[in-house]
Parts: structure tokens; C-alpha cells; sequence
């Protein structure tokens, strides 16, 4: 599981939920399209019974969470990107399909989806333009980046410019996946960020 090791680190410290990102569920066949999967998890969390969250997402989870905080931004009070963009360069996206294509099925086994799943994913997110959603977003945001994830650098500035107060994390020694390559950090950058008292005045 791709959040085991931070989830162990986070347990007993506050009620922890890893639904699965809608559009890679082992039981979906087809792309949701960003609205559906971010509208399809804000109806997981209101059916767990939370009516306000602290959201964590990372790579196409981290683009569908953005998502949830715009249409929902009275949902969620504080909101952490991973390796996140606004609207992925064609450039990147035709690279990370090469890779994709490279990875063993095995590893996808290993974090809980399929490689299929992961490839239609990038069909949505091909079209995906996060650009006048940030602005609505009023949940305060960390957005992180791991320093190796050069594909992703822009992307990430890109999320903290547009939206307001957001600021930026740089993870030495990580590469795109912060969760796996990195987990303790992360844990730390976690709970720091959560546990932080809100600003006043």
C-alpha cells in the first residue's frame, strides 16, 4: 500500500482515511473524468461521516484532492499537494507515459492498482487544466515536491502561486513518489503542517 508507512507513523495521532482516488478503483474499467472523481470522493467522506477534512494527495490523487477543495471548499480546512501540477506540459506527460510503460505490473500490484488503471488515468489528466479552480480554494495549503522530481518542479510552483496563502515544501533526496521514497519525512512535514496553530489576525 502506497500510504502504509506514513499512515503507521500518523496512527492513533487522528482518524486516518485512504479511500481509493476514483479512476483507479480495481473494479473501474473506464476514466472519471476530474469533477466526477473529485465529487465521487467528497461523497466517501460525507458517507464516513466527516463533514470537514484534512486532505493529502500525491500525483493524480494530489490533482483530484485540488479539485475537491474548489468545489467543495467549505468541505475541507487544510489541504497537502504531493508532486501535484495545474495543467500538465504535453512534454511530461508523453515522458511519464514512457515510464509508465517501463514499470513492471508487479509494482503497480504493490501500491493497489493496475497499470491499465494508471495509464487511463493519464488521459485525464492529459486534458486537465487546474488553472481557474485554484483561485476558489480557501482551505489552508501545503504543496510538496521532492527535490529529484524535476518533471514536477514547475508544476508544484505553479500550485502554491495560485492559491492564496500556499506555500511550498522542497523534499531533499525524494524523487516524485514522497510517500514511498521518503515516508518519515513526509510523516514529519505532516504533522508539523496539521498541527500547526492557525494564524490570527
Amino acid at each position: 500500500m502506497a500510504w502504509e508507512d506514513v499512515v503507521v507513523r500518523l496512527y492513533g495521532s487522528r482518524r486516518l482515511l485512504t479511500p481509493w482516488v476514483p479512476g483507479l478503483k480495481p473494479t473501474e474499467r473506464a476514466p472519471v473524468p476530474m469533477a466526477d472523481a473529485a465529487a465521487a470522493l467528497d461523497q466517501t467522506l460525507m458517507l464516513e461521516g466527516l463533514q470537514q477534512v484534512d486532505l493529502c494527495g500525491v500525483s493524480y490523487g494530489a490533482m483530484v484532492a485540488a479539485q475537491l477543495a474548489a468545489d467543495f471548499p467549505e468541505r475541507v480546512r487544510r489541504l497537502v499537494l504531493v508532486g501535484g501540477q495545474v495543467r500538465p506540459p504535453r512534454s511530461v506527460l508523453r515522458m511519464q507515459k514512457v515510464l509508465l510503460r517501463m514499470i513492471p505490473r508487479s509494482r503497480f500490484v504493490d501500491m493497489g492498482v493496475s497499470k491499465e488503471q494508471v495509464l487511463r488515468s493519464q488521459e485525464v489528466v492529459r486534458a486537465l487544466d487546474l488553472t481557474d479552480a485554484l483561485p476558489r480554494i480557501t482551505a489552508r495549503t501545503l504543496v510538496v515536491v521532492g527535490a529529484k522530481d524535476l518533471a514536477n518542479q514547475a508544476g508544484a510552483r505553479a500550485l502554491a502561486d495560485g492559491i492564496a496563502g500556499a506555500s511550498l515544501r522542497v523534499v531533499e533526496g525524494a524523487g516524485h513518489l514522497v510517500n514511498t521514497e521518503k515516508p518519515e519525512e513526509l510523516t514529519t512535514i505532516l504533522t508539523d503542517f496539521l498541527d500547526a496553530l492557525e494564524p490570527t489576525g
